[in-house]
């Protein structure tokens, strides 16, 4: 007997399962949308389902957490402990809090949610035969591909998964003129070949532009409801208990109350859009603090425009940051496509647009790079020394280096989860470099506590930082962490004195170090440089109040200032002097290794020692020439 053709076939008796994962919002959510059309299509239930992933809350060791024995990466590899958790309990806190109002929200559809605790694969295994699950993918993150790939295998024989773009990233595959997997390698680029005329100074973008899929509603009509029980169900008695709630997940209770003891932002798509329209209002009001900002280290391309600071490089010096809202994003209750539309009208959509693109750039490198992203060489498989001293390590976490802005910063990522961008780059740059520790330790840290964790920011900031991403960048080609330490220490004292220059009072060092709080604003961004005397007056005795600096002490740097040590090699006819780190670039852009630079700065003269030979020489020909006179006047 011949088959029915497909459109006599019977509608599949099995739910629509909307599968949530970073996409927790109703507003511009495409998946949400293709999952109730479908049920109310063919007359099916709808059965939203959120699960959380103990893999991604619980410690584990570096790498991939679904592929444990690294049949999908280098299989020589070995389990490598960073001593963490993949989500520490206080941003587990503000992730549960956004599940459950959108299960609240659902519900005002006249819908109904289930939330679980499990293997995803093994979760939705138990769905009835003839179910469609529809997801979010999410390709910047080899994990979730993972998790992807396990559940699509574990419903093969009865069920099907729908894995849909969304609206994560501000672009739509299916619209960049290139393929996910060779795009622009850098911003400028990537800006230039997406329309942008000149994003480092307007937001105007070309006619043939690539096009910014507007904003989609929300849907108005709910499905009737799926009853289905599902393993690991997480009950309305626990999930309106967040002790109860964490405790479930697996925390103990010394993590809970710890993260039961800090405040947390409202959460949620509603909290999400309201932040999003109290920054709008703001942004027509005259800044308050006039003070010029340090800009030493921020991308700012060809500089800050003259007049409006529309890119408003004046906040992301400060540690408050700008928007505020990547904790919203980071788990979808809000979307990229969402902010640069509502903020079309502001006088700074400009700097909305140069943030957003970022983003995306980190998160089509992160696409293009896979599991590279994660190595130790990094995507520019560069190699170098690393140390993986515990003891600097912990300190470092604990905002106990001697370094009071390092420690500022550490101790407020460890007591909100939140860090400035400035922050995050200055306090990854002395951990790389000054303490020559492995990058992928801060990073999986940053895991761990960040409240706005996004895998393609997160680790692709710290490629760039840590200078892996590309093979030619210059921290390479040093035989100790010793040598690149010394190579970058000028560089990173530049850092601390933008900060001090930024922070000239120390309010925000006070902040979160009580312990400095009785030093004067001229020493507490650099406790090391003042007097024994004075730093038991302060109450800052180093080694007993407050940590001798790591890697330092450190000398802040003015705009015009005494140079730094200049030599002369023996070799070099042109006369030209150099200072430590040029002979270090010098040698590399040679094409020789940094030992070498070092080798050739060790030969080198000092040009103090030379003034003094030389006036050794000086005296000794005076002397010699009154000798000749004295002997051609006894003659």
């Amino acid at each position: 007997m011949a088959l029915a053709p497909p459109w006599k076939k019977p509608r599949s008796a099995g739910p629509v399962v909307w599968w949530m994962r970073n996409d927790l919002r109703l507003q511009d959510n495409p998946v949400a949308r293709t999952a109730v059309a479908e049920a109310l299509t063919d007359q099916r239930p709808l059965l939203p389902v959120f699960i959380f992933d103990p893999r991604f809350l619980d410690r584990s060791f570096y790498g991939r957490v679904t592929d444990p024995n690294f049949e999908k990466s280098i299989k020589t590899r070995k389990p490598v402990d960073f001593s963490g958790r993949k989500t520490c309990a206080l941003r587990a806190r503000f992730w549960l809090r956004c599940v459950t109002r959108m299960k609240q929200s659902i519900a005002s559809k006249g819908g109904a949610m289930l939330v679980c605790h499990g293997k995803p694969e093994e979760v939705l295994a138990k769905l009835p035969g003839g179910s469609l699950v529809v997801c979010q993918s999410e390709p910047v993150s080899p994990e979730q591909t993972d998790v992807e790939d396990q559940v699509a295998k574990a419903l093969s024989s009865h069920c099907e998964l729908w894995r849909k773009w969304g609206a994560m990233s501000l672009y739509h595959r299916k619209d960049l003129p290139f393929p996910l997997t060779d795009g622009p390698g850098s911003y400028t680029e990537l800006a230039l070949t997406l329309g942008w005329e000149d994003l480092w100074r307007s937001p105007g973008r070309t006619a043939d532009a690539t096009r910014i899929r507007p904003p989609v509603a929300a849907p108005e009509v709910w499905p009737k409801v799926a009853n289905l029980e599902l393993p690991g169900i997480m009950s309305d008695l626990v999930l309106n208990d967040e002790r109860e709630s964490l405790k479930f997940l697996g925390y103990t209770a010394e993590e809970i109350e710890e993260a039961m003891a800090q405040e947390l932002p409202d959460a949620g798509e509603a909290a999400a859009q309201q932040c999003l329209e109290q920054w709008l209002a703001k942004q027509s009001e005259e800044p308050k603090d006039l003070q010029e900002p340090v800009l030493w280290d921020l991308p700012t391309g060809y500089g800050p425009a003259k007049g409006h600071d529309a890119l408003q490089w004046a906040n992301l010096a400060k540690p408050d940051g700008w928007l505020r809202i990547s904790h919203y994003m980071a788990v979808g209750c809000i979307s990229a496509r969402e902010i640069l539309s509502r903020a079309e009208e502001s006088v700074n959509f400009n700097g909305v647009a140069h943030r957003l693109l970022w983003r995306e750039l980190h998160r089509l490198n992160a696409i293009r790079w896979g599991r590279r992203l994660f190595w130790l060489q990094g995507p520019g498989r560069v190699e170098r020394p690393w140390s993986w001293d515990s003891a600097a390590i912990e300190a470092w976490k604990a905002g106990r280096t001697g370094v009071p802005y390092i420690d500022a910063c550490m101790r407020e990522l460890k007591q909100t989860g939140w860090l400035a961008y400035k922050g995050r780059k200055t306090a990854g740059f002395y951990f790389v470099f000054i303490l020559g520790l492995d990058w992928r330790v801060g990073a999986f840290h940053f895991e761990d506590v960040l409240m706005d964790y996004d895998v393609a920011m997160n680790y692709g900031n710290w490629v760039v930082v840590a200078e892996v991403d590309k093979s030619s960048r210059g921290a390479h080609g040093f035989k100790s962490v010793q040598d690149l330490a010394a190579w970058k220490k000028e560089e990173f004292e530049w850092k601390l004195s933008a900060e001090k220059k930024n922070d000239p009072s120390g309010e925000y060092l006070r902040k979160w170090l009580p312990e400095l709080g009785k030093l004067d604003a001229k020493h507490i961004h650099e406790p090391w440089a003042m007097s024994e005397e004075s730093r038991k007056t302060g109450g800052c005795v180093l080694g007993q109040d407050y940590p001798k600096p790591l890697g330092g002490p450190f000398r802040m740097r003015e705009e015009e200032e005494e140079e730094e040590e200049r030599r002369f090699h023996p070799n070099d006819n042109s006369g030209n002097r150099y200072t430590y780190k040029e002979f270090i670039d010098f040698a590399m852009s040679k094409g020789y290794d940094a030992n070498f630079g070092k080798k050739c700065w060790e030969e080198a003269r000092p040009v103090a020692a030379l003034q003094e030979e030389n006036e050794q020489l000086r005296q000794q020909l005076q002397a010699a020439e009154h000798q000749l006179r004295s002997l051609q006047g006894a003659a």
